[in-house]
């Protein structure tokens, strides 16, 4: 199965807050026939908190740690955004409640790479019926 791991989940690896992450998702990510991916608005996002102290990394981190080497260790592929993925997210309708920009790219692309998006954002199920096929994290 192709997975896409939403910031959150991201993160969760990243810095080893496995507690975070419950015992089916961690099932998942830990199947090796399974394969993960991210989108650069997550790695984006992941580096803008490291670097505004939103989140903590942990002892193992120090300054000079690249963010993509990390995610490269942890056996995650950032997949590139393409114009099929911006044609996507401008299929996706506004909906009401929901309409961040970053995280209507990471739909889209998951959506447009028919890829499962594993997050713990109680928004996404809302794009299920858009073609969305998503897994929730319960944290």
């Amino acid at each position: 199965m192709r997975l896409y791991l939403d910031t959150n989940v991201l993160i969760y690896m990243l810095t080893r807050q496995d507690d975070k992450i419950d015992k089916d998702t961690q099932e998942m990510l830990m199947d090796s026939s399974n394969l993960l991916y991210t989108c650069p608005i997550c790695v984006h996002e992941f580096i803008y908190l490291r670097q505004t102290g939103k989140i903590s990394v942990g002892k193992d981190w120090t300054k000079k740690i690249d963010v993509v080497q990390r995610i490269a260790d942890f056996g995650i592929e950032i997949v590139p955004i393409t114009p099929l993925h911006l044609k996507r997210e401008e299929q996706l309708p506004l909906l009401e409640g929901h309409r961040d920009p970053n995280d209507r790219l990471i739909i889209a692309q998951a959506i447009a790479d028919k890829a499962t998006l594993v997050s713990s954002d109680t928004k996404f199920p809302l794009y299920i019926v858009h073609g969305l096929s998503f897994h929730y994290n319960r944290r």
